[in-house]
């Protein structure tokens, strides 16, 4: 096993009824990642086309594009997550106050019916003492999102 391969959390594959063109945009689309995030309160884009910022009644998450990673068929996403922070919401305020970090690779197939997803989280670290077992609790949510991110995807990309 690679040194990349040992900082794996988990892998999920999922086929999704929308275009690659349009899973690189739901990728960083507020609306598109609070179908799936956690307890969603609200969401907002920091810097167009780079990173978006998703709230949940526990914490609230920036995911920035890692662009020199990624490519048309691979989005490198670094998600940085500050746990209890009030608005106003920025990438200085949010990474001030991080409590995780971790990396979520997505890449995207074409198929006939759309696109296969498979996305895999990866490199967790905690900013400090992990405030609960990240690794597990990161892997019990990347189970329970997939359904949510499916349905809330398929039909954004029918409407």
């Amino acid at each position: 096993m690679s040194a990349a391969e040992s900082n794996i959390v988990h892998t999920e594959i999922m086929q999704l009824r929308a275009t690659p063109a349009q899973v690189r945009e739901f990728i960083l689309t507020p609306e598109r990642i609070l179908d799936y995030f956690p307890s969603p309160v609200d969401g907002g884009v920091l810097e167009p086309g780079n990173s978006i910022y998703c709230r949940g009644e526990m914490g609230t998450s920036m995911l920035e594009l890692v662009a020199e990673e990624s490519s048309d068929e691979l989005m490198v996403i670094k998600v940085t997550t500050a746990l209890g922070l009030e608005a106003p919401f920025t990438r200085a305020r949010i990474e001030a106050s991080s409590t995780f970090t971790m990396v979520e690779d997505w890449a995207l197939a074409a198929t006939a019916e759309g696109t296969q997803l498979t996305k895999t989280w990866r490199d967790v670290a905690s900013e400090g003492p992990e405030p609960f077992p990240l690794a597990d609790a990161v892997k019990q949510g990347a189970i329970h999102e997939s359904s949510a991110l499916i349905a809330g995807w398929n039909a954004a990309a029918a409407s």
